[in-house]
């Protein structure tokens, strides 16, 4: 099998996390950032076999295949475009976008150049929500009625903090609320119909903290509470009339409780929350190399996208 010869753009915390995990997998090709001096340093670090001291440079290479992005969020349409236009596959950090028309242009771009478009969503390739959805298609849970998603971080009251800027993409939506509404459009049935909303914006406009509900053609209801300023549990629940299941820090989660109406209860066990970034990888390796591009689960992160534009843009 033909091994892929990735890069790196943009090598902050999370590429640093990412290359870890890939090192694991195999040699890493190439990296580049602004910065020559962290471009180096991240290249020593993680034996990476080319650095590259700007993004357009690495993009010529011919022998890159695959770009994973790791730039700041109001980057990646930019950078996302860059890749493909350079004939590049694609993963790119969450959230992947936040502008549905934007993000249907890149997703027609890669399709007409036969490219992987992904979003590096942890939940579309952990074990165990594929093991829970052939549980919910079996008739385990019953009809699904309700799924519902918790995520509170609680960022320093700055607000020079990059978590807080405009400019470089903050507010809660597009830094955990994107975790929240992808567990959600993973586990019912269909995109949502309608949507309804109360905020509280932060001192610089930014989205602090929100309360979602949306419901589909299949009446299911999906829920999602987020804070800026507040802890919550990363907790999610799918419900259905027979059963409900409650996985506890869903973005890595490898194990969930079913409960039954008697108060019954056993644990579901699937996979390795310590080997997410693994998963991920090896799921875009597959997807490119057999060109079954579905494997990337681009449909649920439009559904996403469509869903986060709806309501950033009905804060203006």
């Amino acid at each position: 099998m033909k091994k892929l010869n990735w890069g790196i753009m943009g090598l902050g915390g999370i590429a640093k996390e990412f290359a870890d995990n890939m090192n694991k997998i195999h040699e890493i090709y190439a990296a580049a950032s602004r910065n020559s001096e962290r471009t180096k340093e991240f290249c020593e670090r993680y034996n990476v076999s080319k650095a590259y001291n700007s993004y357009e440079e690495m993009l010529l290479d011919e022998d890159l295949d695959v770009v994973y992005i790791a730039t700041v969020n109001s980057q990646h349409y930019k950078n996302i475009m860059e890749c493909l236009k350079h004939d590049k596959h694609v993963l790119c950090e969450k959230a992947i976008w936040h502008d549905e028309g934007e993000m249907q242009e890149a997703y027609a771009l890669a399709k007409s150049k036969k490219l992987f478009l992904g979003e590096a969503m942890t939940i579309y390739h952990m074990p165990l929500f594929r093991k829970i959805k052939k549980m919910i298609g079996s008739g385990a849970l019953g009809k699904i009625k309700l799924v519902q998603a918790n995520f509170g971080s609680l960022k320093e009251d700055n607000p020079l903090n990059r978590y807080f800027s405009k400019e470089l993409g903050g507010g809660a939506m597009l830094d955990i609320g994107t975790y929240a509404l992808s567990f959600v459009a993973y586990f019912l049935s269909s995109q949502p119909r309608e949507i309804k909303n109360v905020i509280t914006e932060y001192q610089t406009g930014v989205d602090e903290m929100w309360g979602i509900v949306m419901k589909n053609a299949e009446e299911e209801i999906g829920s999602v509470n987020l804070t800026f300023r507040a802890k919550l549990p990363k907790r999610g629940i799918i419900a259905g009339d027979k059963a409900y299941i409650l996985v506890n820090n869903y973005p890595r989660a490898d194990k969930a409780e079913i409960v039954y109406p008697d108060g019954t209860s056993e644990v579901i066990t699937e996979g390795d929350s310590k080997r997410a970034f693994e998963y991920e990888i090896k799921n875009t390796e597959e997807a490119i190399l057999s060109q079954n591009y579905d494997l990337g689960k681009m449909d649920l992160s439009l559904q996403v996208v469509a869903i986060m534009d709806k309501l950033l843009k009905g804060m203006r």
